[in-house]
Protein backbone atom coordinates (compact mmCIF):
# COMPACT_ATOMS: atom_id res chain seq x y z
CA UNK A 1 0.00 0.00 0.00
CA UNK A 2 2.88 2.33 1.14
CA UNK A 3 4.71 1.24 -2.48
CA UNK A 4 1.15 2.27 -4.41
CA UNK A 5 1.02 5.95 -2.53
CA UNK A 6 4.47 6.53 -3.35
CA UNK A 7 4.21 5.96 -6.83
CA UNK A 8 1.00 8.11 -7.10
CA UNK A 9 2.21 10.77 -5.19
CA UNK A 10 5.78 10.70 -7.48
CA UNK A 11 3.22 10.72 -11.09
CA UNK A 12 1.25 13.18 -9.59
CA UNK A 13 4.41 15.55 -8.55
CA UNK A 14 5.78 14.81 -12.27
CA UNK A 15 2.47 15.81 -13.67
CA UNK A 16 2.27 19.36 -12.08
CA UNK A 17 5.82 20.02 -13.02
CA UNK A 18 4.89 19.05 -16.57
CA UNK A 19 2.15 21.06 -16.17
CA UNK A 20 3.71 23.69 -14.77
CA UNK A 21 6.64 23.97 -17.12
CA UNK A 22 4.30 23.89 -19.81
CA UNK A 23 1.98 27.43 -18.06
CA UNK A 24 6.05 28.83 -17.93
CA UNK A 25 7.05 28.32 -21.71
CA UNK A 26 3.88 29.67 -22.82
CA UNK A 27 4.07 32.41 -20.52
CA UNK A 28 7.49 33.45 -21.76
CA UNK A 29 6.04 32.84 -25.41
CA UNK A 30 3.86 35.34 -24.91
CA UNK A 31 6.02 37.86 -23.25
CA UNK A 32 8.84 37.47 -26.22
CA UNK A 33 5.93 37.88 -29.06
CA UNK A 34 4.40 40.59 -26.98
CA UNK A 35 7.97 42.29 -26.92
CA UNK A 36 8.56 41.36 -30.55
CA UNK A 37 5.73 43.23 -31.86
CA UNK A 38 6.48 46.09 -29.19
CA UNK A 39 9.61 46.21 -30.79
CA UNK A 40 8.46 46.49 -34.09
CA UNK A 41 5.23 48.37 -34.04
CA UNK A 42 7.20 51.70 -32.09
CA UNK A 43 7.63 54.35 -33.96
CA UNK A 44 8.75 58.03 -32.94
CA UNK A 45 7.25 60.40 -33.55
CA UNK A 46 8.40 63.31 -36.36
CA UNK A 47 8.32 66.27 -33.86
CA UNK A 48 9.97 67.09 -30.19
CA UNK A 49 6.01 67.89 -29.54
CA UNK A 50 4.90 64.40 -30.60
CA UNK A 51 7.89 63.06 -28.40
CA UNK A 52 7.27 64.48 -25.46
CA UNK A 53 3.71 63.70 -25.39
CA UNK A 54 4.85 59.81 -25.75
CA UNK A 55 6.89 60.41 -22.91
CA UNK A 56 3.35 59.62 -21.42
CA UNK A 57 2.60 56.52 -22.95
CA UNK A 58 1.35 53.74 -21.52
CA UNK A 59 3.59 51.46 -23.36
CA UNK A 60 7.58 51.17 -21.81
CA UNK A 61 9.16 50.64 -25.35
CA UNK A 62 7.67 53.72 -26.99
CA UNK A 63 8.74 55.63 -23.74
CA UNK A 64 12.16 54.80 -23.84
CA UNK A 65 12.44 55.42 -27.59
CA UNK A 66 11.04 58.59 -27.75
CA UNK A 67 13.36 59.67 -24.70
CA UNK A 68 16.32 58.15 -26.67
CA UNK A 69 15.38 60.23 -29.62
CA UNK A 70 14.88 63.38 -27.32
CA UNK A 71 18.16 63.07 -25.84
CA UNK A 72 20.04 62.45 -29.40
CA UNK A 73 18.28 65.88 -30.50
CA UNK A 74 20.90 67.22 -27.60
CA UNK A 75 20.35 71.16 -26.64
CA UNK A 76 17.47 71.64 -29.09
CA UNK A 77 15.26 69.57 -26.90
CA UNK A 78 16.26 71.11 -23.20
CA UNK A 79 13.30 73.52 -23.64
CA UNK A 80 10.58 71.60 -24.23
CA UNK A 81 11.77 68.45 -22.16
CA UNK A 82 11.70 71.44 -19.08
CA UNK A 83 8.04 72.10 -19.69
CA UNK A 84 7.47 68.77 -19.66
CA UNK A 85 9.26 68.30 -16.05
CA UNK A 86 6.26 70.04 -15.08
CA UNK A 87 3.65 67.77 -16.10
CA UNK A 88 0.59 66.69 -13.53
CA UNK A 89 1.62 63.09 -14.41
CA UNK A 90 4.43 61.03 -12.35
CA UNK A 91 5.45 58.76 -15.71
CA UNK A 92 5.88 62.33 -17.81
CA UNK A 93 7.88 64.10 -15.24
CA UNK A 94 10.48 60.98 -14.55
CA UNK A 95 11.21 60.82 -17.85
CA UNK A 96 11.69 64.07 -18.78
CA UNK A 97 14.43 64.23 -16.15
CA UNK A 98 16.48 61.44 -17.44
CA UNK A 99 16.42 63.61 -20.63
CA UNK A 100 17.62 66.32 -19.31
CA UNK A 101 19.94 63.95 -16.79
CA UNK A 102 21.51 62.63 -20.28
CA UNK A 103 21.61 65.93 -22.06
CA UNK A 104 23.58 67.57 -19.16
CA UNK A 105 22.78 70.76 -20.34
CA UNK A 106 23.44 73.82 -18.13
CA UNK A 107 20.05 75.29 -19.13
CA UNK A 108 18.86 72.39 -17.48
CA UNK A 109 19.98 73.71 -14.00
CA UNK A 110 16.77 75.59 -12.56
CA UNK A 111 14.15 73.29 -13.76
CA UNK A 112 16.23 70.26 -12.09
CA UNK A 113 16.74 72.18 -8.73
CA UNK A 114 12.75 72.87 -9.06
CA UNK A 115 12.64 68.82 -9.12
CA UNK A 116 14.17 68.18 -6.31
CA UNK A 117 11.06 69.17 -4.56
CA UNK A 118 9.05 67.19 -7.09
CA UNK A 119 6.82 64.98 -4.84
CA UNK A 120 8.00 61.83 -6.37
CA UNK A 121 11.22 60.03 -5.22
CA UNK A 122 12.06 58.85 -8.45
CA UNK A 123 11.69 62.44 -10.18
CA UNK A 124 13.65 63.64 -7.21
CA UNK A 125 16.51 61.43 -7.60
CA UNK A 126 16.88 61.43 -11.12
CA UNK A 127 16.80 64.88 -10.92
CA UNK A 128 19.56 65.01 -8.43
CA UNK A 129 21.84 62.99 -10.66
CA UNK A 130 20.61 65.40 -13.75
CA UNK A 131 22.53 68.47 -11.36
CA UNK A 132 25.53 65.96 -10.46
CA UNK A 133 26.25 65.49 -14.36
CA UNK A 134 25.99 68.93 -15.46
CA UNK A 135 28.64 69.82 -12.79
CA UNK A 136 30.03 72.37 -10.33
CA UNK A 137 27.78 75.32 -12.16
CA UNK A 138 24.55 73.68 -10.56
CA UNK A 139 25.90 74.35 -6.91
CA UNK A 140 24.83 77.94 -6.23
CA UNK A 141 21.49 77.02 -7.70
CA UNK A 142 21.30 74.36 -5.04
CA UNK A 143 22.04 76.34 -1.97
CA UNK A 144 20.16 79.40 -3.50
CA UNK A 145 17.08 77.05 -3.43
CA UNK A 146 17.55 75.98 -0.09
CA UNK A 147 18.24 79.53 1.42
CA UNK A 148 14.28 80.14 -0.12
CA UNK A 149 12.99 76.83 0.56
CA UNK A 150 14.42 75.03 3.36
CA UNK A 151 10.79 74.02 4.78
CA UNK A 152 10.23 71.81 2.46
CA UNK A 153 11.79 68.11 3.53
CA UNK A 154 11.46 66.61 -0.22
CA UNK A 155 13.90 69.80 -1.45
CA UNK A 156 16.31 68.55 1.68
CA UNK A 157 16.48 65.13 0.63
CA UNK A 158 17.20 66.01 -2.93
CA UNK A 159 19.64 69.04 -2.41
CA UNK A 160 21.60 66.77 -0.04
CA UNK A 161 21.90 63.94 -2.71
CA UNK A 162 23.79 66.98 -4.95
CA UNK A 163 26.01 68.26 -2.10
CA UNK A 164 27.01 65.06 -1.19
CA UNK A 165 28.38 64.25 -4.68
CA UNK A 166 30.29 67.35 -4.70
CA UNK A 167 31.32 67.21 -1.18
CA UNK A 168 33.04 63.42 -1.65
CA UNK A 169 30.88 62.28 1.20
CA UNK A 170 29.78 59.55 -0.55
CA UNK A 171 32.45 58.25 -2.25
CA UNK A 172 32.14 54.80 -0.44
CA UNK A 173 28.57 54.18 -1.59
CA UNK A 174 27.69 51.39 -3.91
CA UNK A 175 25.61 53.45 -5.82
CA UNK A 176 28.28 56.21 -6.11
CA UNK A 177 30.96 53.45 -7.02
CA UNK A 178 29.04 52.21 -9.59
CA UNK A 179 27.34 55.48 -11.76
CA UNK A 180 30.70 57.74 -10.67
CA UNK A 181 34.34 58.48 -10.51
CA UNK A 182 35.97 58.09 -7.50
CA UNK A 183 37.16 61.83 -7.42
CA UNK A 184 36.65 64.72 -4.76
CA UNK A 185 37.52 68.68 -4.56
CA UNK A 186 39.25 69.30 -1.43
CA UNK A 187 37.64 72.75 -1.79
CA UNK A 188 33.95 72.10 -2.61
CA UNK A 189 34.26 69.39 0.77
CA UNK A 190 35.37 71.76 2.51
CA UNK A 191 32.38 74.44 1.37
CA UNK A 192 29.63 72.20 1.41
CA UNK A 193 30.50 69.66 4.17
CA UNK A 194 28.57 72.04 6.74
CA UNK A 195 25.74 72.51 4.45
CA UNK A 196 25.38 68.65 4.38
CA UNK A 197 26.05 68.28 8.05
CA UNK A 198 23.20 70.99 8.58
CA UNK A 199 20.80 68.95 6.20
CA UNK A 200 21.60 65.77 8.43
CA UNK A 201 21.14 67.44 11.26
CA UNK A 202 17.49 67.99 13.73
CA UNK A 203 16.45 71.76 13.45
CA UNK A 204 17.27 71.09 9.63
CA UNK A 205 14.89 73.33 8.62
CA UNK A 206 16.41 76.65 10.49
CA UNK A 207 19.90 75.45 10.09
CA UNK A 208 20.29 74.96 6.36
CA UNK A 209 19.43 78.09 5.18
CA UNK A 210 22.34 79.60 7.75
CA UNK A 211 24.73 77.08 6.06
CA UNK A 212 23.66 77.80 2.40
CA UNK A 213 24.39 81.42 2.96
CA UNK A 214 27.81 80.96 3.99
CA UNK A 215 28.62 78.51 1.18
CA UNK A 216 27.30 80.87 -1.15
CA UNK A 217 30.23 83.32 -0.14
CA UNK A 218 32.82 80.98 -2.03
CA UNK A 219 30.57 81.03 -5.57
CA UNK A 220 31.37 84.18 -7.28
CA UNK A 221 28.23 85.75 -9.31
CA UNK A 222 28.81 84.45 -12.79
CA UNK A 223 26.94 85.01 -16.09
CA UNK A 224 25.59 82.45 -17.93
CA UNK A 225 26.84 81.68 -21.47
CA UNK A 226 23.97 81.97 -24.40
CA UNK A 227 25.15 78.80 -25.42
CA UNK A 228 25.68 76.40 -22.51
CA UNK A 229 26.10 72.89 -24.36
CA UNK A 230 29.41 72.45 -22.91
CA UNK A 231 29.98 71.14 -19.63
CA UNK A 232 32.68 71.85 -17.34
CA UNK A 233 34.49 68.76 -15.95
CA UNK A 234 33.36 67.99 -11.83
Amino acid sequence: MVAVDMLLCDTYNRLYSLKVTRRMKNFINRLRNRSSISDDAVVCAPTIEGLIEQLGDKDGITRERARHALVAMGSRSVEPVLQALGHRKNRVRFEAAMCLRDVADRRAIDGLVKGLGDRAFEVRWIAAEGLIAVGRPCIPAVLHSLMQHADSVWLRDGSRHVLSHFAGLDLHSAYHLEHHAPWVDFDLKDVLTPVVSALESSGTAALAPVAAIRAMEHFPAVVKPRDSRYVIPH
